[in-house]
């Protein structure tokens, strides 16, 4: 296993989290908004796609935040938050009739866990630091 580092390893697991995450996604989307307009395919090929591209430009960001590197941490930053946003927006804009209790729930999921996501990547990048400085 030469040539793996712990952060590899950490990053590989974290995109493997995320990955369970967005199949845990399209099957709530299928139980409780297929019948809104929400086509699964779709949905799920965006969320499989976006969660790939989330997970693996996040654990860029925190090696470039890490780093200090402003523009490849604007590079990513950027990544993170188009994978990020991307199913939801599919979602909330494909629906129809949707209950207004549905978006509350959404919005109010996705920013609870941006919010986590921050604080998360700030602990993150802030162990990395710590790694590189032993």
């Amino acid at each position: 296993m030469a040539g793996i580092t712990r952060q590899k390893i950490f990053a590989r697991l974290w995109v493997a989290l995320v990955m369970l995450w967005a199949g845990i996604r399209i099957l709530a989307v299928e139980v409780w908004l297929v019948g809104y307009g929400v086509n699964i395919w779709w949905f799920a090929a965006i969320e499989l796609s976006s969660s790939v591209v989330y997970g693996m430009s996040s654990a860029r960001l925190v090696h470039a935040l890490a780093q200090r590197d402003r523009k490849q941490s604007a590079r990513w930053g950027f990544l993170t938050l188009i994978g990020y946003v991307l199913p939801d927006t599919y979602m909330l804009s494909s629906g129809r009739a949707m209950p207004l209790a549905t978006y509350a729930i959404v919005i109010s999921l996705a920013t609870i866990f941006a919010v986590i996501a921050l604080v998360r990547t700030r602990s993150s990048v802030m162990d990395v630091v710590r790694t590189d400085v032993k």
